[in-house]
């Protein structure tokens, strides 16, 4: 078998070599993590909010009451109370609304949300997607770090896995 070279046009042969250097030249490939493969960052906007508790359940990174620095997506964490509110607002206020792809609101108390609260709630979701958590009694009883997708209801975890994957969406 023979090779073809005589045939090949000169102008060929010299786009093949300079190709080959420029791509020996090129810079490596930065093989960050997309946005939507980053581990999602809870920020709490004050003690008792559930941040650590959430972080480890949604397998994201608690961040205590900092923002991290590197860029990961950030929700912050609030109780759905006037404390826990009024706390969110000041978190948004000083990082502004572009620092946290959602609210996620954790009820401070079971059954339904007293309408003070609702009206709140309201106000804070004009600023800010909210992503509300389910009423789980037995993450009262368990130290935060150790909490699991398990002690949350399927169907409800479901519902919030859903809400942040939206909002992770959003960041791009």
């Amino acid at each position: 078998m023979t090779e073809k070279t005589e045939n090949v046009s000169p102008w060929v042969t010299a786009a093949q070599s300079i190709a080959r250097d420029v791509r020996a030249a090129a810079p490596e490939e930065d093989h960050a993590p997309a946005a939507e493969d980053q581990p999602v960052g809870f920020v709490a906007a004050h003690g008792g909010a559930g941040a650590t508790a959430w972080a480890s359940i949604l397998d994201g990174t608690d961040h205590g009451p900092q923002l991290p620095a590197d860029g990961t997506p950030v929700v912050l964490v609030a109780r759905a109370s006037l404390h826990g509110i009024d706390a969110a607002k000041a978190a948004i206020a000083a990082h502004g609304r572009a620092a946290f792809s959602a609210v996620l609101t954790v009820p401070a108390v079971p059954g339904r949300t007293p309408r003070l609260i609702q009206n709140e709630l309201k106000v804070l979701a004009g600023a800010v997607h909210l992503v509300p958590a389910p009423w789980v009694p037995g993450l009262l009883i368990k130290r935060s770090a150790l909490a699991d997708f398990t002690d949350v209801p399927a169907k409800d975890l479901a519902k919030v896995r859903a809400a942040l994957s939206i909002t992770k969406g959003e960041m791009k």
